[in-house]
């Protein structure tokens, strides 16, 4: 503990002062970043949270979209059933599937 004495009291002043500022300096920036690590973690999750949302909220928009289009699709189906339905019915009713629904004799 003398020798490290000794040897502070032979570097001049303004060097020890330096070495003292930059070594402090650096001291307290280390200490800051382990009081902020916290803080930075906190910041990262804040991040990814508002880009999770921001990706829900486009995916919620993209659902919509595909139902939209789902239900324009199922309209021209069933559209589509009815009229079949329709020229079924008339076809029936003048009987003109009689020879198509009975069986051919050979």
């Amino acid at each position: 503990m003398i020798e490290l004495l000794d040897l502070l009291g032979s570097i001049p002043g303004p060097w020890l002062a330096l070495f003292g500022t930059i070594f402090g300096g650096g001291g307290l920036k280390v200490i800051e970043w382990f009081l902020n690590k916290g803080k930075v973690k906190e910041d990262i999750a804040t991040q990814l949270r508002n880009e999770l949302r921001q990706e829900l909220k486009e995916l919620r928009e993209r659902v919509d979209e595909l139902e939209a289009e789902n239900d324009k699709w199922r309209a021209r189906a069933f559209k589509a059933e009815e009229e079949v339905a329709v020229r079924n019915a008339l076809i029936a009713s003048h009987g003109c599937m009689k020879d198509t629904l009975s069986p051919k004799a050979d």
